[in-house]
């Protein structure tokens, strides 16, 4: 790896015919941000790369809205002009720097689309390589634990992202009543468990006897318990309690 060039906010490497530019943990302010930017510009047009990396994990800076058109402008359309069609990203830790990332791509609608990655490692596959196989469909995630928290970052395809969001936004509606329901669902007995499973899955009493070894009458009784034990009224109840505990 060859370092091109070294600032306190950041530093840039050309290897294999990619630019990479790699943002340190230094506050930034705007003109700063502006000025990198145009050095960064400066060495892609001496090095002409294949592709382009922004390495993210340190980044702090949340990008004012006022200077998404200027960006596009000024560093990626000189950019695809000259033939940039790879660009990719790591994601920062920040999470209004990310947001305010994105948000200077889909803005102003950019002639770049970029792809987001987890680590360096696989950004430089995707710059390196390509995209092959199944590689737009795939999702990976990253767990990261603390002593008081985990957190969990998401790669997946900007096509898919829209979809991405719906299931994640059903997926806090699930875990939100998991926690404000636990106290109650804990209050089934295993048989009661066993019952409600039974019944998440489509059987019907007579079904259920047969496998549990007791009879319909009992199941009729489970069932009333587990209704009145989770406050159970309709068949939408039920369904909630199902998809967040099973």
């Amino acid at each position: 790896m060859s370092q091109i060039y070294s600032s306190n906010n950041l530093k840039i490497d050309y290897v294999n015919n990619i630019l990479i530019q790699e943002w340190t943990e230094e506050l930034l302010d705007e003109n700063q941000f502006v000025n990198e930017l145009k050095i960064f510009l400066d060495y892609f047009k001496k090095c002409k790369p294949q592709g382009v990396l922004w390495v993210q994990e340190k980044f702090k800076f949340t990008i004012p809205t006022h200077l998404h058109q200027w960006i596009e402008k000024n560093i990626f359309e000189p950019q695809y002009k000259s033939g940039l069609r790879k660009l990719a990203l790591t994601v920062p830790l920040d999470q209004g720097a990310h947001l305010s990332l994105i948000d200077s791509f889909n803005r102003v609608s950019s002639v770049m689309n970029p792809r987001y990655f987890v680590s360096q490692e696989k950004a430089m596959n995707y710059l390196n390589d390509g995209i092959t196989g199944n590689e737009n469909n795939e999702v990976n995630y990253q767990v990261s634990r603390s002593i008081d928290k985990t957190e969990i970052l998401l790669e997946v395809h900007n096509r898919h992202l829209a979809h991405a969001i719906k299931h994640l936004d059903r997926l806090k509606e699930q875990f939100h009543f998991r926690i404000q329901h636990t106290d109650q669902f804990d209050q089934l007995t295993l048989r009661e468990l066993e019952v409600f499973k039974a019944i998440t899955r489509g059987e019907v009493n007579k079904n259920i006897a047969r496998t549990l070894f007791i009879s319909e009458s009992t199941v009729a009784t489970h069932r009333k318990s587990i209704n009145k034990k989770l406050n159970i009224k309709t068949s939408k109840d039920w369904h909630l309690f199902a998809t967040a505990f099973l």
